[in-house]
């Protein structure tokens, strides 16, 4: 049974990988129509889609390491052993890894508030590109990801830009009463459970130090050992985490209490809540989370990891492609209303819509012995009566839908710079260069045996 569970770890990886490969591209496509839109939001749309396409790269490649090998104890990422550790199989997932940090990295820079305010701003971001992934890629592996926390350094401007945008507009809003500042506020806080989101429900455990009972752990199970400077940069990174996410929960109430409860009054309070019940679920667990240290590594509880299933691998594998999705489609950084754009965009929908009743069908059959039949009529059923709901979702974000350049441009104007469709395509063109280098890399350094 114990084994049954951990080999379902990653069950929902290959599903993963497939809707965010089609989300990214979709977007692609309706970000490259939309030409009447403001520099920054068309930039930031290709900077999500190509983000969409990394993880979705990425976790092709760690499905098919998982079809290779049983899932170890902790499941993702640390220990496989050195017969797939040093393979291009996991210098592939690593690679793709460095290019989602580096989209992560840049899209603050330019969305919502363009931080990087110059003509050229799209050609210095696309060779920002090129010579992160040439420097971040080989050095990951050549250290044998042994400073993958130092790499993910520049994925931590999120927290730096977005949560003071957020605390700003925020105030704007509730001290100064500006009409347009929570349309900013609310997308800032939005970016950032899209890219932050799935750490956040472990705020309480870092705030109360738990979080290095954890890293204990992982630091025996680790194949290779980080080093000082990485460990470091882990703590940082959950502080900010930490921190950031109790700024927008505070934000949220402080606003719900004085103009009522919203969307984000919802999925704060329930990340929020899903915290303390992380952090009463480790105290129970202590004993077996700590074996590894005190003596010999025990296999976490079935318990503990289905709930690690039903709780971060779904914000992980759904809530990040929805969220980014949600940003595109509701604060208008994309086509949706003519032509192939309304196709495109209601087939996204509907591929959501789709993909939300599978992942909560694989839920339902992690926990409950329930026959395929009946999971396979009730997804037909689902099928069924989602088609047609897209349409109506679609009228409603679009009827909906926020123009942040506006809402930006009543408080403080955003140059409104001529960008050639050449230059867009260069940062694109960028983004593919960076896909295929991370490829090339990872199969040269392989099949020249480099950790042999």
């Amino acid at each position: 049974m114990a084994e049954e569970s951990f080999e379902s770890l990653n069950s929902l990886t290959p599903i993963a990988s497939f809707v965010h490969i089609c989300l990214g591209i979709m977007a692609l496509f309706l970000v490259n129509r939309a030409k009447e839109k403001l520099w920054n939001e068309r930039l930031a749309g290709y900077i999500i889609s190509w983000i969409l396409i990394f993880l979705g790269l990425q976790y092709m490649f760690v499905s098919l390491i998982e079809y290779k090998v049983v899932t170890r104890t902790t499941g993702v990422y640390n220990n496989y052993g050195g017969e797939i550790f040093y393979t291009f199989l996991t210098y592939g997932q690593r690679s793709f890894e460095c290019g989602y940090t580096i989209g992560v990295g840049i899209l603050p820079l330019i969305y919502p508030f363009p931080i990087i305010q110059r003509k050229s701003v799209v050609r210095i971001l696309g060779i920002m590109v090129l010579i992160l992934g040439m420097v971040m890629i080989p050095f990951d592996i050549f250290t044998e990801f042994a400073y993958r926390n130092v790499r993910n350094i520049p994925s931590f401007l999120g927290y730096v830009i977005w949560t003071p945008i957020y605390l700003r507009f925020l105030f704007g809003e509730m001290i100064y009463g500006e009409s347009k500042a929570r349309n900013i506020s609310s997308v800032a806080a939005m970016l950032l459970l899209a890219a932050y989101g799935k750490f956040y429900m472990f705020w309480l455990m870092c705030l109360s130090g738990l979080c290095n009972v954890f890293r204990g752990r992982f630091m025996v199970e680790d194949f290779v050992e980080q080093t000082k400077i990485s460990g470091t940069a882990e703590v940082i990174s959950e502080a900010l985490m930490a921190v950031t996410f109790l700024a927008i929960f505070l934000g949220e109430m402080w606003r719900a209490f004085r103009k009522g409860a919203s969307g984000l009054t919802y999925i704060t309070g329930v990340i929020f809540s899903l915290g303390i019940l992380w952090y009463l679920l480790s105290l129970v667990y202590m004993d077996n989370i700590t074996s590894c240290v005190e003596s010999a590594c025990e296999l976490l509880s079935v318990a503990w990891i289905n709930w690690y299933v039903m709780t971060f691998q779904i914000a992980l594998y759904l809530g990040v492609p929805l969220l980014f999705m949600f940003v595109m489609l509701n604060y208008n950084l994309v086509d949706t209303e003519t032509g192939s754009g309304s196709v495109i965009g209601r087939t996204t929908v509907l591929l959501l819509l789709l993909v939300t009743s599978s992942t909560i069908i694989e839920l339902i059959q992690l926990i409950l012995p329930v026959p395929e039949m009946i999971t396979s009529a009730v997804f037909a059923g689902a099928v069924v009566a989602f088609i047609g709901w897209e349409e109506k979702i679609m009228k409603q974000l679009i009827s909906k839908s926020k123009n942040i350049a506006e809402s930006i441009s009543e408080i403080s104007p955003i140059p409104d710079y001529k960008i050639s469709e050449g230059e867009f395509r260069f940062f694109s063109f960028s983004m593919l260069m960076l896909g295929l280098y991370a490829f090339t890399i990872s199969f040269l350094f392989e099949a020249m045996g480099i950790h042999q």
